[in-house]
């Protein structure tokens, strides 16, 4: 009886030791896994004219990770789930050879499995011409890191690299639907004429290639200076425009604005276009003010339908109007609008693209099934990657937002808001 009583107890005994080295050897795989996160990290303009666009995308950024941390995270390829980390925000001032620094200091140093920025086009342009072209080109040593940007928009620059995508919204067919638009609900207004800074290529190349044709093609007539070469189709006539138009331009950082508004009032055109970022937008729509100018139409450019323009000169804004690809118009908008407005920021068609761009990575990491491994970031990237360029369709804050994978690029629904009595109105919901 002792001695089956001695063997049975050496059982046990074998047995608890062994159930206490396996939690032993388990715990700090356990405690590994608990400790991971998908790992992102954004830049944008935080400092210099046009710092806001950084800080609201920064403020939509993490407010919307926030929310899907707080409902569970992402779920990794092993069936567990980790929250999105965004392991900095970084100023890149719009300068191109710092957005470059940015973007190959992140992808050698840290784990993040995509890049979300920057705030300037010819900043992504310059960006997205150091990564590697095609995937998967053995001959081709550029960067290979997923850039998801929220705010460069000037047509076709995903297309430089098949590791850049935008979620931006496409200005050739927002500007060509507003004018088709304008010109059936207001038969009276025949000519038009306008300015735009020189130094943001946003904002002149979309004002003198897409924004000026779109005029014409819908029958409004140019009475601005003589461009013959000036015609319907996008970039028509455009270094010709560039040139004759120079003296009515302006740049970001002008202070005095009196020269270019005295000369657009001399032509005494019905419709007077201002494409230009806020602060000069509301530079220059002052002096229209100050001056007494009065059209019957006035359009801007879609960046400057924002809070800040409000902010800025809410009287002289009184009836501009812009196409823009988001207003607080669905529940969701409404909800994500509040959450950010809390966190310090604000949503206007750039920062909203932020926020659901944090869903966009939601999506893709639970598609691409990557394992969230510090020894893994390469390959998490190309799954990452790969998964995103397969995702076509997404939900948008105003609607569906389809992704074409072949070019990185995203068409959005959008609305036309207007300044009425101090705040922005939606007046026409073409969706």
């Amino acid at each position: 009886m002792i001695r089956r009583g001695t063997e049975k107890m050496k059982r046990v005994t074998r047995l608890v030791s062994t159930v206490v080295l396996a939690a032993t050897v388990a715990m700090p795989l356990a405690a590994s896994a608990a400790d991971r996160s998908v790992k992102v990290l954004g830049w944008g303009a935080k400092s210099g004219p046009l710092k806001s666009f950084g800080v609201n995308s920064e403020a939509a950024l993490r407010s919307a990770i926030a929310q899907i941390n707080a409902a569970g995270g992402v779920k990794l390829g092993d069936g567990s789930s980790a929250p999105l980390e965004v392991i900095s925000y970084e100023d890149s001032a719009c300068k191109k050879d710092q957005n470059i620094a940015i973007l190959r200091k992140t992808t050698s140093t840290t784990d993040a499995i995509v890049g979300m920025g920057a705030t300037c086009s010819g900043s992504c342009q310059a960006m997205f011409g150091v990564l590697q072209k095609k995937v998967g080109d053995s001959s081709d040593s550029g960067v290979q890191m997923p850039i998801l940007s929220d705010t460069c928009i000037r047509p076709g620059l995903a297309k430089i690299s098949e590791w850049a995508f935008r979620n931006v919204p496409n200005e050739v067919a927002m500007y060509d639907k507003l004018f088709a638009w304008l010109r059936s609900e207001n038969p009276d207004v025949k000519t038009f004429s306008g300015g735009t800074e020189t130094d943001q290529g946003h904002s002149f190349i979309t004002h003198t290639a897409i924004i000026v044709q779109a005029a014409v093609r819908h029958g409004f007539e140019w009475v601005g200076p003589s461009v013959p070469e000036l015609g319907p189709k996008v970039k028509q006539g455009m270094k010709e425009l560039q040139a004759a138009a120079k003296t009515q331009h302006w740049l970001m950082g002008d202070t005095n604005y009196s020269v270019q508004a005295r000369k657009i009032k001399k032509q005494n055109p019905d419709m007077i276009l201002v494409s230009s970022h806020p602060f000069s937008a509301c530079g220059f729509l002052k002096e229209m003010k100050r001056q007494k100018v009065k059209p019957k139409l006035l359009v801007g450019l879609t960046s400057s339908a924002s809070q800040e323009t409000l902010n800025g000169c809410m009287s002289a804004a009184e009836g501009l109007i812009i196409p823009t690809g988001f207003a607080p118009i669905t529940p969701e908008a409404v909800s994500a609008n509040e959450i950010v407005s809390e966190a310090g920021g604000f949503l206007d068609l750039h920062s909203a693209a932020a926020w659901e761009n944090a869903y966009l990575v939601k999506a893709a990491v639970e598609k691409a099934g990557i394992s969230a491994n510090s020894d893994t970031v390469a390959e998490d990237r190309r799954k990452f990657r790969d998964a995103l360029a397969s995702i076509s369709e997404s939900a948008g804050l105003i609607g569906p937002v389809t992704r074409d994978g072949a070019t990185g690029e995203a068409s959005k629904p959008y609305v036309y808001v207007q300044v009425v009595n101090g705040e922005w109105k939606v007046i026409h919901d073409p969706r």
